[in-house]
C-alpha cells in the first residue's frame, strides 16, 4: 500500500522540477535581441528636429505614420553603428501625432516610438515684450522722462496761480 506522504512527496518533486523547467524556459526565451529606440523631444513646434537613437540592432527601413494618415516608408542605412542616431525635421502641416517604426529584417527587430508635432506660436506679444525686455533702455530716455515730467509740473503749477490771482 502506498501511503499519502509518498505520493505527496513525489508529486512535490516532480512540481519543484516542472517549476525549475519553466524558469530555466522563460529566460531561454527572453534571450534574444534587446532592440531599443528613443526619441527626443517627444513634443516640439513644427520645424523642429526631432532624434532618434537606437541600439541592438540596425534598422533598415523606417515607416512614419500621423495618427490615421497613409504609411510613409524611407530606406535607411545606419552601417553598424550601435547606438544609431536618426533625424528628421517636421515642417508646417505636420501638427498632430507620429509613430515611427523601425524595422530591422534581419534580426526581427521592430521598434515603434511616438512623437507629437505641435502648433507654432503664434503669440506676438511674448515676443515682442521679450525683445524689448532683453535690450536695456538707454539712460537719455529716463532723463528726458523725468525732465519732462518735471518741467510739466512746474508748467502747470504757474498756469494754476495764474488762474487764482
Amino acid at each position: 500500500m502506498v501511503s499519502g506522504g509518498t505520493i505527496r512527496r513525489a508529486f512535490g518533486a516532480l512540481g519543484v522540477a516542472a517549476w525549475i523547467l519553466a524558469l530555466s524556459a522563460g529566460s531561454a526565451l527572453a534571450v534574444g535581441p534587446e532592440c531599443d529606440v528613443q526619441v527626443s523631444p517627444r513634443a516640439a513646434p513644427a520645424g523642429s528636429v526631432f532624434v532618434f537613437t537606437g541600439s541592438g540592432y540596425q534598422p533598415s527601413e523606417l515607416t512614419l505614420q500621423k495618427a490615421d494618415g497613409e504609411l510613409i516608408s524611407h530606406v535607411l542605412n545606419v552601417g553598424d553603428s550601435d547606438p544609431w542616431e536618426v533625424t528628421l525635421r517636421s515642417r508646417v502641416g505636420d501638427e498632430g501625432p507620429w509613430t515611427a517604426n523601425f524595422i530591422d529584417p534581419d534580426s526581427d527587430c521592430t521598434e515603434t516610438v511616438s512623437f507629437r508635432v505641435t502648433l507654432s506660436s503664434t503669440d506676438l506679444i511674448d515676443d515682442i515684450a521679450a525683445a524689448t525686455s532683453a535690450a536695456p533702455t538707454p539712460w537719455l530716455l529716463y532723463l528726458a522722462v523725468v525732465v519732462f515730467g518735471f518741467t510739466s509740473g512746474v508748467l502747470i503749477g504757474r498756469a494754476r496761480s495764474l488762474v487764482r490771482a
